[in-house]
């Protein structure tokens, strides 16, 4: 991993370090690598702005949500009070290095909980830094943490239906290099993830390497491709033989290919228009006897419109699972188990000033499988106020 790691940062910068210097060493002028006086520099320098820039948002909604533990027969709905809040710290490129540090808090409460959740809480934070040696090559090193406790939907790598009210804790490491040349970026990458459940066996290490290339015309058009390797290790899960019985002393393995490719345009006639479409492809298979092996296939569409006060996002979802071993149901030639999950999120928001805002949303969900006990569909509607500070 080490001698992946260095191959991904030094091999590309000496490349580029060579491009640089051919490109200086033909450009350079007397008139370029004179310095300023010391004086015009202190008062150059006394114009930037300050080298930290915090911001805050705080958001307060009220909403309904009407399958809260994602039930396929006895659906239970409540109202909810929900809190939101974003914090960010940033210190913009100076002396070739920039930093970035945002933290996300998001708690729901339930009015008249159910036994089994009164609520959900998600937590992250997010801290990156970034190097940029030449002027076509930038490093980062991002670091991350995260809490879930929510009602969360394990189904797709289980052999029966699981989906509980669970607490989710891990954090991961990033490693990447940004070349750029003319109009093409690319950014090779290593991460290093963990991931602990409570009340489920479900603790695993991960390691993920790849790339993404993206070609930019300009801001009306960018088309970008993705593909990443990865690894997975479960602490407790044990694998399965093809019928489906669980093997004691053996603990479950996956290897994951995952490739994508996504176009973005973005155009100002009518407002302010942002078009992002992904389609992509994800195999994962169980290094054992196939029981977990399935093929994922994805689409996603967002949309973000603002015009003078008012924005307005829109994104859909839709993941398609085949299952290769897999069967629903008994008899000679029982069917393969398939999954498909749509997800649509829509937003309006509108600005009353530079710091108050207001703002509604509504998520669907629908979860969709040849076996009816993994099938549930779920509403959330929510409205509320938000400030910036």
């Amino acid at each position: 991993m080490l001698k992946l790691l260095h191959f991904l940062t030094g091999a590309p910068l000496l490349l580029v370090g060579l491009i640089d210097l051919r490109a200086e060493s033909s450009s350079t002028s007397p008139a370029a690598s004179v310095s300023l006086p010391p004086e015009l520099q202190a008062e150059l320098d006394a114009l930037l702005p300050s080298a930290w820039v915090p911001s805050v948002e705080a958001r307060t909604s009220l909403g309904w949500r009407d399958n809260v533990l994602l039930s396929p027969f006895a659906p239970i709905d409540r109202g909810f009070a929900r809190g939101e809040i974003e914090a960010l710290l940033m210190r913009p490129m100076d002396n070739r290095w920039a930093f970035i540090s945002f933290l996300n808090g998001d708690v729901l409460r339930y009015f008249s909980p159910p036994p089994e959740s009164g609520g959900e809480q998600q937590w992250s934070l997010h801290t990156e830094g970034r190097w940029q040696p030449l002027n076509r090559a930038r490093l980062a090193l991002k670091a991350a943490g995260y809490l879930r406790d929510m009602v969360i939907d394990l189904s797709e790598t289980e052999a029966t239906r699981v989906v509980a009210p669970t607490r989710v804790r891990g954090g991961y490491v990033t490693g990447i290099t940004r070349l750029t040349y003319r109009r093409f970026q690319f950014e090779p990458s290593v991460q290093v993830k963990r991931t602990d459940y409570r009340d489920y066996a479900g603790d695993y290490d991960e390691v993920r390497s790849g790339g993404r290339i993206e070609w930019r015309h300009s801001e009306a058009l960018a088309i970008s491709a993705a593909w990443f390797e990865g690894r997975r290790s479960y602490d407790e899960r044990m694998e399965f033989n093809a019928g489906g019985r669980a093997l004691p002393g053996t603990h479950l393995r996956f290897r994951q290919s995952d490739g994508e490719v996504k176009i973005r345009s973005g155009w100002r006639k009518g407002g302010e228009w942002s078009i992002a479409a992904t389609v992509g492809r994800l195999e994962n298979r169980d290094r054992a006897f196939g029981y977990f092996d399935y093929d994922q296939k994805r689409a996603r569409l967002e949309v973000d419109w603002s015009a003078g006060n008012w924005q307005v996002y829109f994104d859909a979802d839709a993941r398609r699972m085949d299952y290769l071993v897999q069967t629903v149901g008994a008899g000679i030639a029982p069917p393969p188990r398939i999954s498909d999950d749509h997800e649509i999120l829509l937003r309006v928001e509108r600005e009353l000033d530079s710091r108050w805002a207001v703002f509604g949303e509504h998520r669907w969900e629908r979860s969709r499988s040849n076996e009816i006990e993994f099938s549930y569909r779920a509403n959330t509607v929510l409205a509320g106020v938000q400030r910036s500070f």
